[in-house]
């Protein structure tokens, strides 16, 4: 048996085998041994119908095709180990017709994990983010949380913008009605878009009870080509005007908030909320900028097929988002007017960049010997327990393939606990002025000798 192998650019190796005919006689002589027992010939108990026999009720060449079916998984295995191949797929094999008495030769080609060739991301390094809140910031969501809690009330005036107001609404463009509104309420603004923009400024000045005609133009980028850049003619009966009438922003308002007696109480509360939020997303940031920083630093050619897997991943994380939000995959896609493959397709790049994030957390893992015991995997097990998820519930009920999986994404997470940490950890006194001396030598490097004479004080 000869076989040789060829990796390609595009992360798969090219199995070459050739097998002498000897070989290709003795797995012929193994495939009767397996087939005679199998098949029931007249006249012979199972197992001991001579090998013409056999030939006769199922043919020669079905005994020679088992035998080379159990020669090629053989010797695409050894290839496997031989080489230290992953392979990630199924092999495309194309094998040529059988000659009697000649060398049989087939080629395999099998998509694989190709090695990822790792940066210097221990020279990674990143400073903490200092996280502030200003009073600013916590009168802000005191403001917002007090326009929500406000009322809309009668007034016996003209309309004016923030007003809410509630409208008859004729909307023609050339003699053809687009929009026919009975009792419309809409809040009047400075900068509607789309259909209605520049309406509002026409309603401002409004009473109530009064009508009035008016033209403005359609924007010109309005989704709707067929009437864009066209006049639009509009009849408008003003029916309600209303304006917010704000609570006091004091300890009454601060009550209806939540358990708090007072406004300084939820004032403090904010504050503290706010800080958390911006600590949780300046680390989450941070996590991001590491991790792009070291996938960017390291050398990683992949399949295709790793990508595509991916995207299925983000596809079913979305179908299971909108579950839950009680909407099918398929009213999301009506709804974007895509396909399945369409949508699919948009994901390969967050797809791509996470496979690749992937592969560099798992060869970090690997470089830093991180490994994973039985019982990290089984407290990953109790966490899906109490999570609900339908999985096995010991580490024996795993299949191998799940195991695998499972481990691999538990060395990922502690990959990239380690890439963080020393990362993001202070830099010492030592590794300072470490820095520092390397940046003076690389800067004396490129002096010119008068230079460095000059700034030593000695002549040339």
């Amino acid at each position: 048996m000869k076989i040789t192998v060829e990796k390609t650019p595009q992360s798969e190796a090219v199995l070459d085998v050739e097998l002498d005919w000897d070989e290709v006689e003795k797995a012929s002589d193994r495939a009767y041994q397996k087939l005679a027992q199998k098949y029931t010939v007249p006249g012979f108990r199972r197992g001991h119908a001579p090998r013409t026999m056999l030939e006769r009720m199922i043919g020669k060449d079905a005994i020679y095709q088992e035998g080379l079916d159990d020669l090629i998984n053989q010797s695409y295995k050894q290839a496997v180990a031989e080489h230290n191949l992953t392979p990630i797929g199924q092999a495309d094999v194309d094998a040529e017709p059988m000659e009697p008495g000649q060398p049989y030769r087939f080629k395999a080609t099998v998509p694989i994990l190709s090695p990822v060739t790792l940066g210097d991301y221990h020279s990674l390094h990143f400073d903490q983010p200092e996280i502030t809140v200003t009073d600013e910031d916590v009168e802000k969501v005191l403001s917002d949380y007090q326009n929500q809690q406000a009322i809309w009330v009668p007034v016996e005036r003209p309309a004016k913008i923030s007003d809410h107001v509630t409208a008859n609404l004729l909307l023609k463009v050339e003699d053809r009605t687009i929009s026919d509104l009975k009792d419309h309420e809409f809040e009047l603004t400075e900068d509607n878009v789309g259909l209605f923009a520049g309406m509002d400024a026409h309603i401002v000045g409004m009473q109530e009870g009064e009508s009035k005609d008016f033209t403005t133009t359609i924007p010109e980028d309005y989704s709707n080509t067929s009437i864009a850049g066209k006049e639009a003619q509009y009849s408008v009966t003003l029916k309600a005007v209303k304006e917010k009438d704000l609570p006091p922003l004091d300890d009454e308002l601060a009550k209806t908030a939540g358990k708090y007696e007072t406004l300084d109480e939820l004032r403090e509360s904010v504050r503290k909320q706010l800080l958390q939020s911006r600590t949780s997303q300046a680390q989450r940031d941070l996590e991001s900028q590491v991790l792009e920083a070291a996938t960017e630093q390291a050398n990683v050619d992949m399949h295709h097929l790793l990508i595509e897997e991916e995207a299925d991943a983000l596809y079913h994380q979305m179908e299971h988002l909108l579950q839950q939000q009680r909407m099918s995959m398929d009213q999301f896609l009506m709804l974007s007017q895509k396909t399945a493959d369409e949508y699919k397709k948009e994901l390969e790049p967050e797809a791509e960049k996470n496979a690749k994030t992937d592969l560099v957390l798992e060869a970090i893992a690997d470089e830093e010997g991180l490994s994973v015991s039985t019982s990290e995997i089984q407290s990953m097990l109790d966490l899906y327990a109490r999570l609900g998820a339908a999985r096995p519930q010991r580490v024996n009920q795993l299949s191998t393939t799940a195991r695998r999986r499972l481990e691999a994404s538990i060395k990922r997470d502690k990959a990239r606990s380690f890439l963080i940490e020393h990362a993001t950890r202070p830099q010492t006194e030592t590794e300072e002025a470490s820095a520092t001396a390397t940046e003076a030598a690389t800067e004396t490097d490129n002096e010119s000798p008068a230079q460095a004479a000059e700034e030593s004080g000695a002549s040339i």
